[in-house]
């Protein structure tokens, strides 16, 4: 059977940070609902992408700004560290498609 393990993501870039081997950008997207009381509600939501693939790091620094609105198609992963009951478990949005709007 087939599955399927994509997020998409649209939003406007609130952080961009560099490690070894890899970019995080926070990402933020909002959305808003009307509450039980007829009042509308609005919320931010800060979606953390990491980006693996060297070319779209090096693309990222190079184009992507602290307030630019992308466009992101992403998988889901889980990570872990550590061992025995000291291991931690993470889940990771990776970015597959970046791009800027």
């Amino acid at each position: 059977m087939r599955s399927v393990n994509r997020l998409t993501i649209l939003g406007n870039v609130g952080s961009i940070n560099v490690f070894n081997g890899c970019i995080k950008v926070s990402i933020a997207t909002n959305r808003s609902w009307t509450g039980e009381d007829g009042q509308r509600r609005e919320r931010t939501d800060w979606v953390p992408v990491t980006v693996f693939e060297e070319n779209q790091r090096k693309w990222i620094e190079e184009n992507i700004a602290k307030g630019d609105t992308v466009y992101v198609e992403a998988r889901v992963a889980q990570t872990s560290y550590g061992e025995g009951d000291a291991r931690q478990y993470t889940v990771d949005v990776v970015a597959n498609l970046f791009n800027k709007l």
